[in-house]
């Protein structure tokens, strides 16, 4: 890559143009494109071609639901360029710093474009990075587009890139902090919402109307995920939604709810009883609770992710609701999301075999939930941020609520 000025940041040497509706000031992402472009000459990359959304909105603030649709942002040496579909061309100017796009007619082959688009930039036999992991990165960089690129441009080399934004990611700034604390708030309000008109002979779609009436409100954008309500036996499915079931007496009612600020997450998973719960559920709620206060506990810089997600596995385990049970990992970095999922296990996971540490401001929702197939589940969870000594819960911690009957 093209060398910049002695000492001067690298975003010094591109255009970012103003803009008010962005969901940060523009110093926030010239800090975020002077880490990536760092982390890019590191990896000996002359280019990249940024194809997650996430990390396209981390960088530039752009966002669409239309992310279906092909993206690209080609950083090089040179201004950062967008090529994208001509449809979504006026969002560059609504919500990103952006001044250059290259736009893609709906009867043009999208990878053929940005072909010609690297090799007007001189880019032919250069070392380009994709973004092609087996998880979200993969998600938007098809087998036909590799081809298509490789043929293209035969001389080019093309590079694993997928950690190159994800791994500037990982670690929040104060002011995606900040967003998060909103959205751990609308959450919460959101979950509570959905409690207040549980009642016998209700019913899920209006607990989960409730949830959303609440959550839009108070100001949150769409989720990443629809947020989860489920009773009765139905709590024992993972990632399921209202069907209209009737809450009886004695029904455990499941919530998993995110809320999002400028497409950043913070989630709460909660569980509460229709009147009284029965034995078998206080149990494994009480098993629950233990193994969330165990794990943010073993939260702390310095610590492996597997470490935390075997401090609260040997909790569950001792309760006897591994295995078969507890088919779930116990945590996952959480942050800046989109369809179809809030999580950001991608960046960094709780679970067996993460051997990254955590670092302060690394943000993490941690899950403990054990299902009991067509019997009843029960879950709860925190969004933390680590802190320079532990972690800091930013939703609250419940026991198992009991409403009213």
């Amino acid at each position: 890559m093209g060398s910049s000025r002695e000492g001067t940041a690298l975003s010094e040497n591109i255009t970012m143009r103003e803009n008010p509706r962005l969901g940060f000031p523009l110093s926030e992402y010239q800090r975020r494109y002077d880490v990536v472009m760092t982390r890019l000459r590191e990896a000996k990359l002359d280019a990249m071609l940024v194809k997650n959304p996430e990390n396209i909105c981390y960088l530039t603030g752009y966002e669409t639901p239309g992310h279906y649709n092909y993206h690209g942002l080609l950083l090089s040496a040179d201004e950062p360029v967008m090529v994208m579909r001509r449809f979504e061309e006026v969002n560059i100017e609504e919500f990103s710093w952006l001044s250059e796009t290259v736009t893609i007619e709906d009867h043009e082959h999208p990878a053929e474009v940005a072909a010609r688009l690297l090799a007007q930039k001189g880019l032919s036999d250069k070392r380009i990075g994709f973004e092609q992991g087996i998880n979200k990165g993969g998600l938007y960089c098809s087998i036909d587009e590799h081809e298509v690129m490789r043929s293209a441009l035969p001389k080019a080399r093309f590079v694993d890139a997928t950690k190159v934004v994800a791994g500037a990611r990982v670690v929040k700034s104060d002011l995606e902090i900040a967003e998060m604390r909103e959205a751990a708030d609308i959450a919460e309000a959101a979950v509570e919402a959905g409690i207040g008109v549980i009642r016998p002979g209700g019913n899920e779609n209006e607990v989960a109307a409730a949830v959303y009436h609440a959550a839009i409100l108070r100001g949150s954008d769409y989720p990443s995920l629809p947020p989860f309500v489920l009773s009765g036996e139905r709590t024992s499915l993972p990632h399921g939604t209202w069907r209209g079931r009737v809450l009886e007496s004695g029904d455990p009612v499941y919530f998993e709810v995110s809320a999002i600020r400028y497409r950043y997450n913070a989630a709460v998973m909660r569980t509460v009883s229709v009147g009284e719960p029965r034995p078998e559920i206080e149990s494994m709620a009480n098993a629950m609770l233990e193994a969330l206060d165990v794990g943010l506990d073993a939260i702390r810089p310095g610590v492996t992710g597997e470490s935390v997600n075997d401090a609260i596995m040997a909790v569950v385990e001792k309760h006897g609701y591994g295995g078969e049970y507890f088919t779930h990992h116990a945590g996952y970095s959480i942050g800046l999301s989109f369809p179809p999922g809030w999580g950001e296990g991608h960046v960094m996971d709780i679970r067996r075999g993460e051997q990254q540490t955590l670092k302060p401001n690394m943000t993490f929702h941690v899950v403990p939930i054990a299902l009991m197939y067509r019997q009843f589940g029960v879950g709860f969870s925190a969004t933390v941020r680590v802190t320079e000594t532990g972690c800091e819960p930013l939703t609250r911690r419940r026991s198992l609520e009991v409403c009213p009957v």
